[in-house]
């Protein structure tokens, strides 16, 4: 969940700007309203958005397994998600607080109300798929791990899972296969940059691409071998978000 969070960040971001910029425009006719109500007012609709436009990136968290996410959606697709379920939030508040002091509204005024609120949604989360694309371009790098030059041809394009300390061997774990390489653990995880990934256990090295599930004890990797947590492990698996 703290990966959630962490992605939920420029989002978050982009609403709470978005709030400052509208209650200064005052759109819609609340420019009759005090500085201060506006500002609560539209930043707080721009985070409920906000929030709703997350719905669609805990969705394919929770069901990032099932044959439907197997196939990446394009970012402007998810913004296109993200604007939708956006906008269901927001308007589910302004028909409480329309409810509450003078009655719900008609059918044709609560769709104009969502046509008005998907247009401000479709900006906000379209300059949130812009930023965060930014963002992912700027933290993409070509470097290569040195490890895979020690491995076989077969194994230098598959995905290292993990490393496992074996006498005076590393055994190296990758979405095709392993190998044994002559070498020590440490020297091996030097070897792993840029990849992301932590060591659980004294004896282990796994990478966060290589995560199929944490239980109690271990992490059962992507290629079926599982890998021991010790209770510092454990801290840093905490850490790092995996559980």
């Amino acid at each position: 969940m703290n990966k959630i969070a962490k992605n939920m960040m420029p989002m978050i971001t982009v609403c709470a700007i978005a709030g400052v910029v509208l209650a200064i425009m005052a759109p819609y006719g609340t420019h009759v309203f005090s500085p201060l109500y506006r500002f609560i007012y539209w930043t707080g609709l721009s985070m409920a958005g906000g929030l709703g436009a997350s719905v669609v990136d805990l969705f394919a968290h929770i069901f990032k397994k099932n044959l439907v996410f197997k196939k990446s959606l394009g970012k402007w697709q998810i913004a296109l998600a993200q604007s939708v379920t956006s906008t269901l939030a927001v308007l589910a508040i302004l028909l409480i607080m329309a409810a509450s002091t003078y009655g719900l509204p008609s059918a044709k005024a609560i769709f104009a109300t969502m046509f008005y609120i998907w247009i401000v949604a479709a900006i906000i989360t379209f300059i949130g798929a812009l930023l965060n694309g930014q963002k992912k371009a700027r933290e993409a790098t070509p470097k290569r791990a040195a490890l895979y030059e020690r491995l076989p041809p077969k194994l230098r394009s598959a995905d290292i899972y993990a490393l496992a300390a074996e006498d005076h061997y590393v055994r190296v774990i990758t979405a095709r296969g392993d190998e044994l390489v002559l070498m020590r653990l440490t020297d091996a995880i030097k070897e792993t940059a840029p990849l992301k990934g932590l060591s659980p256990h004294r004896s282990w090295w796994v990478a966060e691409a290589g995560v199929d599930k944490i239980k109690k004890s271990e992490i059962l990797l992507r290629a079926g071998q599982t890998a021991p947590i010790s209770r510092t492990g454990m801290k840093l698996v905490r850490e790092a978000g995996w559980v």
